[in-house]
């Protein structure tokens, strides 16, 4: 890792392992006075290496349904008019590039459940305009496991990691923390409000619960032609302006205020993470595996194994009911390793390198414009999820509005 020093992956992988606790904590944790910790964090952050802490949402506890669409092509060009069709989809949530024997993109979207049609027919539309020469859906069942970097790495920092031992234990159903999040409700009601909460922590869950407070009351002072999506979303005013009326004290607001946004934590934050600039580092490549025709007792011992006994590297685990979608962060010495043991146990499956930096690599932010407020439910209709979609990328495609491939690669 040329550059850093000890002290500099130390503490990277520390914010990497508990990204919300507070300097003072993790300041206690390397034996460090907390403004020394406070001075190389920001120094980390000066020269652009660690950025924001992102959350992921979890879908179906918020009545969406996962899918996750692996796009293929045949020509570097059709990468960006797939980028732009992501972009402007607006139930979108994050895509990734892939290569190595195949190119294209890893895409996923959480669409209003019952909406699969037309969520279908724009996938058809993209490829009928030939964005990617073929496509392949999965459905998310709801059930996975995200682990970043540990912070004692002992692949690198003590003794040779046992691969093969380790994906062979067998880890009984009775051990295994399962538990899922389930929302039995048919319909579900969100305060503008909490709209915005879920918005500000997809792209930064660091910031204090009473500084979003702050910034949501000062947007009553916003001028209308100011109203933007990074800022406040038009036609919310005068939600805001209610939320935080005369009539209300301080306190009445702060502690409602509080339900809310702990209620969005509580409820829908999946996992959370910092945000690495990986352009710096070197010494891991993460592949991604689609392991087809899995039988349920594999399955089932992958996701005991890895709720139970944690790896000592970053790791993605999603049920795609018939398949499962492995993602793994390794050194090449081991990524190589673990190639040969997926070939030893699995008959079927696909592997892809994804491309995790900068602009070829997008977690998209929350849009709080996809649950409709006067209806009390998400957008499902077809005007909204296709059509206008159509129209916004042949108007973008016809200005030339494309990022070229050859000038984002970083």
């Amino acid at each position: 890792m040329k550059g850093f020093s000890t002290d500099s992956i130390e503490i990277l992988r520390l914010l990497e392992n508990y990204p919300l606790k507070s300097y003072s904590v993790l300041a206690e944790k390397i034996g460090v006075s907390t403004q020394t910790l406070i001075r190389r964090v920001k120094d980390l952050e000066s020269r652009n290496i660690i950025r924001t802490v992102h959350s992921s949402l979890n879908p179906e506890s918020m009545l969406l349904q996962r899918y996750v669409v692996i796009f293929l092509v045949s020509s570097l060009s059709q990468v960006s008019l797939l980028e732009l069709s992501c972009d402007i989809h607006p139930y979108a949530s994050s895509r990734n590039r892939i290569f190595g024997s195949e190119y294209g993109l890893y895409a996923r979207f959480d669409i209003p459940v019952g909406s699969y049609n037309h969520f279908k027919s724009f996938l058809e539309m993209v490829n009928n305009k030939e964005y990617c020469d073929k496509f392949f859906v999965y459905k998310s069942e709801g059930n996975r496991i995200f682990y970043p970097q540990p912070y004692c790495n002992n692949i690198m920092d003590i003794d040779e990691f046992d691969l093969k031992s380790y994906f062979s234990k067998k880890i009984s159903e009775k051990d295994s923390n399962t538990q899922k999040k389930n929302n039995l409700s048919s319909s579900i009601e969100y305060h503008p409000i909490q709209l915005l909460i879920l918005r500000d922590i997809t792209t930064n869950m660091r910031t204090p619960m009473s500084q979003l407070l702050e910034r949501y009351k000062s947007y009553l002072d916003i001028s209308k032609d100011k109203e933007a999506f990074h800022r406040l979303p038009k036609g919310f005013k005068p939600h805001i302006k209610d939320y935080f009326s005369e009539e209300k004290t301080e306190n009445a607001i702060y502690i409602d205020f509080k339900k809310k946004y702990h209620s969005i934590l509580d409820n829908h934050v999946e996992n959370y993470w910092l945000d690495v600039n990986r352009k710096y580092f070197s010494m891991f490549i993460r592949f991604a595996y689609v392991i087809s025709g899995i039988s349920k007792n594999e399955k089932s011992d992958i996701f005991n194994l890895l709720r139970n006994e944690r790896p000592p590297f970053s790791v993605y685990l999603e049920d795609f009911g018939k398949d499962l979608y492995l993602s793994i962060s390794l050194p090449p010495y081991y990524q190589t390793q673990f190639a040969y043991l997926m070939k030893l146990s699995y008959e079927n499956f696909s592997t892809y390198l994804l491309d995790s930096f900068g602009y070829n690599a997008v977690k998209y932010r929350f849009y709080v414009h996809n649950y409709n407020i006067d209806k009390q439910k998400w957008r499902d209709d077809g005007d909204w999820m296709y059509d206008k979609v159509i129209q916004d990328i042949d108007d973008k495609v016809s200005k030339n509005q494309l990022r070229s491939v050859s000038n984002r690669i970083e």
